[in-house]
């Protein structure tokens, strides 16, 4: 006789921790395709948000240069560069996952970097659908099955987690949430064990060498271990197993963090500061951790961990750059509340309560709301003796107020927040079951549906998300065939932005990352702003834009700017950069940045076409590309192309003789690609002996690498008559002079 079948009954599939951490999986995995069809298109792979460019740069930097990725780059802060001090993990994980797949399916080779962003772009969702997983068998094993599927189908569905871990999103962003729910299952356990401290330990240091925001985690350790060891000082068992843990966690981190903290191994331009910091931060709290250790236990049982510790002191502490350490420490805590009025401006450092009511709903779930009466059920557990809900209460209460000072803590918040939000699910399911009379009735039901209410505006986000290329404002898709025109039409620069003829790209700092990944071009400001040479290159752009014409002319000069890309931006926002002190690091105080745009440089090229009517610093720029489609720029009334590329030539010369003092005028007409036509207008005035000069930028042909001519030979107008001038694109580009020939009379 056969045994029957074991029962499929849905409350004993909920605790099988197998099915449903691969049934998490996948809901969560197919979530994060939501804008599929916005990185796969018919015409080409695109990642998702700005970041994505350039860590695609140094992945692909990374695949073709044996797995080095590079620490300093030109191409930001051109013709100087900056080091660009992202952790180095994150992209080369990428790019080893992307030569290693290449090898397997392809053979012998290098990817190109087709393969290398499809590769890049697929991976993040594979890496950040594991996340719900793991927050699950957290919730699980404190309170159920049940709970486990309340925290897991919410990080499965969050739109704060699964945005930055959507398919396209190659940032390192990805492990913020899922280093956190990975270091909670280690930690969150009855029985604590050397194994389960190890791999807290590798987590963390997975976590510091892969996102900028992880070095918090060596703070939530600590806080941790207190909670470990405080409520059972007297319980030498107990106590010992978890000391023990805390010191595996502790030797987990340093020790692998070791080599790239005490030598220039992967950074060889210097040891990026929050990593060193981090292992400072460390190694102290593992001191503390050992010494009180030696206090209850003996100086015996600590003696080889006190060996261990001091031969990491004596290996690394020497070569850190203590007074570098000291200042970036001071640097980050202010940072975490925002202090840095740079950092301020943007949008992932604003306060979670900044944002709408509904969009925070939307972005964190209904329970968000919900979460002081959450806290409120789980303390009631903590206060009946469960050391672990105090552990993730204490978690959970500091990672959700570093959330409400910066959105981009988000990451750290999510998994105890689902986690919370679980226990307190599954302790008012018990308490309306012990109820008597009609209450007991609810224990099922009204978890459920509250539940169910609570995940409704974030799943109905979710499933109504349109879907977009690159930005969701359409920013990019505008931008796109300009940036396409600038690869193709202009002189290749070197890969690394180090050689003489190497030139930039003056844009916003906005779509600073575009240039460089699409274009293939540096730029002198990007988004890129944590470090003073990479502000000061925000800071020179941004002058160059706000000041007048003549004003920008030393700057364009001594950053090598060849091209300026114009596009919609803020005046006042560019004002105020241009206004950055970096001495006093603070915005220095301005004229009012509306009359100060009104005679910019910008201005001039939005509005004017760059046309010099007399202004002398406009004769040598030239209109060399305008996209089809026009857009409102704030500042102006009148829509404009949504992007704009103007070139520095040396120009033709038309020089000539007239009366001493006269007016001359110059004018020709113009003719894009799009057919549009524009007059260009300007005018100088002969000097004492007769004589004038000046330059033109336009020649009468198109040449390779502009899709604007003038369609008429210049006319230039004096007292003794008008005479004509004609530019080959060969004059214009080596400053030749022109001959003037007498126009007939009409």
């Amino acid at each position: 006789m056969t045994a029957p079948p074991p029962s499929q009954h849905p409350a004993r599939l909920l605790d099988r921790p197998v099915a449903m951490v691969a049934l998490l999986y996948l809901l969560a995995f197919v979530v994060r395709l939501s804008n599929l069809g916005g990185v796969i298109t018919s015409f080409g792979v695109f990642p998702i948000s700005t970041d994505s460019f350039y860590h695609l740069r140094r992945i692909q930097a990374a695949v073709a240069d044996g797995l080095r990725v590079p620490d300093f780059d030109y191409y930001v802060n051109f013709p100087v560069g900056a080091s660009v001090n992202w952790p180095f993990g994150f992209d080369w994980l990428y790019a080893a996952v992307a030569r290693a797949l290449y090898a397997l399916t392809q053979g012998a080779g290098l990817p190109d970097d087709g393969w290398t962003t499809a590769v890049a772009c697929f991976l993040t969702p594979l890496l950040g659908a594991a996340t719900p997983g793991l927050t699950y068998l957290v919730a699980a094993r404190l309170a159920g099955g049940g709970a486990g599927l309340a925290a897991g189908l919410m990080v499965a569905w969050l739109p704060c987690v699964w945005v930055v871990c959507a398919v396209g999103y190659v940032d390192h962003h990805v492990f913020e949430s899922l280093c956190m729910a990975l270091y909670l299952w280690a930690v969150i356990r009855e029985d604590a064990r050397p194994r389960h401290g190890l791999a807290a330990g590798l987590t963390m240091a997975v976590g510091l060498l892969c996102a900028t925001t992880l070095p918090l985690l060596i703070g939530f350790h600590a806080l941790v271990t207190a909670g470990w060891l405080i409520p059972r000082w007297r319980e030498a068992d107990a106590r010992g197993a978890r000391w023990r843990a805390s010191l595996w966690a502790w030797l987990g981190l340093l020790v692998p963090l070791t080599p790239f903290a005490a030598t220039r191994l992967a950074e060889p331009n210097g040891v990026n500061p929050a990593l060193a910091t981090a292992w400072g931060a460390a190694f102290l709290a593992a001191g503390a951790t050992l010494g009180a250790y030696a206090w209850r236990a003996g100086a015996r049982p600590a003696l080889g961990w006190a060996a261990a510790w001091a031969l990491l002191g004596v290996g690394v502490l020497p070569r850190l750059a203590l007074g570098e350490v000291w200042r970036f420490a001071q640097y980050g805590i202010a940072h975490i509340g925002a202090a840095d009025p740079w950092l301020a401006t943007i949008f992932e450092s604003q306060p979670l309560l900044s944002q709408s009511f509904l969009d925070i709903t939307n972005n964190y779930t209904a329970f968000l709301w919900l979460l002081p009466l959450a806290w409120a059920l789980v303390l009631a557990r903590a206060w009946r003796g469960d050391a672990l809900a105090w552990a993730l209460l204490s978690l959970s209460v500091l990672a959700s107020g570093l959330a409400l000072l910066q959105l981009k803590f988000s990451g750290l918040f999510a998994p105890p927040f689902a986690v919370v939000i679980g226990l307190a699910l599954h302790e008012l399911a018990a308490r309306l079951g012990a109820a008597a009379g009609w209450l007991a009735r609810l224990q099922r039901p009204l978890p459920i549906g509250l539940a169910a209410l609570a995940l409704a505006p974030a799943i109905v986000f979710t499933l109504g998300a349109p879907v977009y290329i690159v930005s969701p404002a359409g920013a990019f898709v505008d931008a796109d065939p300009t940036l396409r025109w600038l690869a193709v039409h202009t002189p290749a620069t070197s890969r690394r932005g180090d050689q003489p003829q190497d030139y930039a790209i003056l844009c916003d700092w906005t779509p600073g990352h575009w240039v460089i990944g699409v274009a293939g071009r540096p730029t002198i400001a990007s988004p890129l702003g944590h470090t003073a040479p990479l502000r000061e290159g925000i800071r020179d752009a941004a002058a160059m834009f706000a000041l007048p014409p003549a004003e920008s002319l030393p700057l364009l000069d001594a950053r090598r700017a060849r091209y300026i890309l114009v596009t919609p931006m803020s005046p006042q926002a560019v004002a105020r950069d241009a206004a950055w002190d970096p001495k006093t690091r603070a915005f220095a105080r301005r004229e009012d940045w509306n009359e100060q745009m009104k005679r910019s440089l910008y201005a001039r090229l939005v509005a004017d076409e760059a046309i010099p009517q007399g202004d002398a610093a406009l004769t040598q720029m030239r209109l060399v590309y305008e996209s089809d489609v026009e857009t409102d720029y704030p500042l102006f009334t009148q829509p404009h192309a949504a992007a704009k590329v103007f070139e520095r030539v040396p120009g033709a010369v038309i020089a000539g003789q007239t009366t001493p003092g006269a007016r001359v005028q110059i004018s020709t007409r113009i003719r894009t690609y799009f057919r549009r036509e524009f007059d260009y207008v300007d005018e100088t005035t002969a000097d004492a002996q007769g004589r004038f000069e000046r330059r033109v930028p336009y020649a009468q042909q198109t040449s390779p690498v502009a899709t604007l001519a003038a369609i008429a030979p210049y006319r230039v107008a004096t007292p003794e008559g008008d005479y004509t001038a004609v530019a080959a694109e060969a004059d214009v580009v080596t400053g030749r002079p022109l001959q003037l020939i007498r126009a007939p009379d009409e």
